[in-house]
């Protein structure tokens, strides 16, 4: 059995020590609180009842030495973006805040104050969010292991408003006609930025994605679009052209028939149509954003723009210099978008579309390149009502023959009973 025992420390504080016998060794652990003890002791009673000894060798784990086993098996499974981001992550907030610590003491009030601590340090919820999963990824992995019994992180509570009682970022949602007007606006600064907001709010692309498509990539025949490859910007290095950031992200997504016109309008005036491996949105000459009269330039765009069909089309400087300052012109501010509206929300919008259109949640989060379908149910499960009015209707008619069999001496339910059996 084990037992807690007081210990007196300095300041009149006291530490709870827990001691118990395993293996034939006497096992002894130090908790801050009685709490803690408490819980420490029916882990170990209940491992010792199912003759589980893991806490002998895994007591001496510390959240260090499990974030670098972490590291080191994600080398082969992360981009080394992704990896660097979490080695951050883990250096600045995880490890000087718990990596000292055995694994086998993180508690759930723990990691809850943590969190708390992070919040009031004035991080965004996002950012707090990322940093303790970053932490959950460890416990997960110690978990599967046998190094604990139980994840600290299950269940705990993430903040949802900023330090300041801001509001944390939503999604927004464009109606049909709402994507419309914006596109609109923006082809008149040059045709193809007003192309590019339809495909992103029609096929849901992830702004890397749509980015770094290729002539090749747009298949009129089966009227879909490949998605095989995303890019970003690296500091020093420039663009950089990767695979997808998931298996299920290289996908195959559907184009409505309005869209398969005017891509293959827009292909069939394209300079390099002929070559597979070209860009299929143009770049901008360096300080192609522009302003005064200047002249047309670059196939058909306003003065303001200079095309660049050997460069990498980038979405960060359109959202700057096109995107945003059309979303305070009278014709968009009139169709009602607001004001804040992200790039990105372009992608919430085909979610919203494909849900109110009654297409499956499945196929949803097949042509969104999601790693499962849970992830899209986490985000858009509101989206995605039920009609239940079929189902009651059923409902309804069933308990309205129980009740006129009733009123005939027999019961709907007691025959269903009979017939159908336990």
């Amino acid at each position: 059995m084990a037992h807690i025992r007081e210990v007196p420390r300095a300041n009149n504080r006291v530490a709870y020590e827990v001691h118990w016998r395993q293996n034939g060794k006497k096992q002894q652990q130090t908790f801050k609180t009685e709490t803690q003890a408490d819980r420490w002791v029916d882990r170990i009673e209940l491992e010792l009842s199912q003759g589980n000894n893991t806490s002998v060798h895994t007591q001496r784990k510390t959240v260090k030495a499990v974030v670098e086993a972490v590291m080191v098996v994600s080398e082969a499974k992360l981009k080394p973006r992704t990896l660097k981001s979490y080695r951050s992550t883990y250096d600045c907030h995880v490890l000087p805040a718990f990596g000292t610590w055995k694994i086998t003491s993180l508690t759930p009030e723990e990691v809850e104050n943590w969190v708390a601590r992070l919040s009031a340090a004035g991080l965004k919820p996002a950012t707090v969010r990322n940093i303790y999963v970053a932490l959950n990824k460890a416990c997960r992995y110690a978990l599967r292991h046998g190094w604990i019994t139980s994840n600290p992180c299950a269940g705990v509570e993430l903040p949802r408003f900023a330090a300041d009682g801001s509001a944390p970022f939503e999604p927004k949602f464009l109606s049909p006609a709402q994507v419309e007007a914006l596109a609109a606006h923006l082809a008149e600064k040059a045709p193809h930025f007003g192309l590019l907001v339809r495909m992103a709010a029609y096929t849901g692309l992830r702004a890397g994605e749509l980015a770094a498509l290729r002539v090749r990539d747009v298949n009129l025949f089966r009227r879909h679009v490949e998605v095989r490859r995303t890019v970003h910007r690296k500091k020093g290095e420039g663009w950089i052209y990767t695979a997808p950031k998931s298996k299920r992200s290289s996908r195959n997504v559907p184009l409505r028939a309005s869209l398969v016109g005017e891509l293959g309008a827009y292909l069939a005036t394209h300079p390099h149509r002929n070559n597979p491996e070209a860009p299929l949105w143009p770049g901008q000459k360096a300080g192609g954003y522009t302003h005064g009269k200047r002249g047309t330039r670059g196939g058909g765009a306003d003065s303001g723009t200079q095309l660049d069909w050997s460069r990498t089309f980038d979405i960060g400087n359109f959202y700057k210099h096109r995107f945003k300052p059309a979303l305070e012109s009278v014709e968009v501010v009139s169709a009602g978008l607001p004001m804040d509206l992200r790039f990105h929300d372009l992608r919430h919008t085909y979610a919203s579309i494909m849900a109110a259109a009654g297409v499956e949640l499945r196929k949803v989060s097949r042509w969104m390149g999601h790693a499962s379908i849970n992830t899209t149910d986490s985000i858009y499960t509101h989206l995605f009502h039920s009609d239940y009015t079929d189902d009651m209707a059923r409902v309804d008619a069933f308990a309205a023959a129980d009740a006129n069999a009733q009123v005939g001496g027999a019961s709907v339910t007691q025959l269903r009973g009979v017939v159908g059996g336990s």
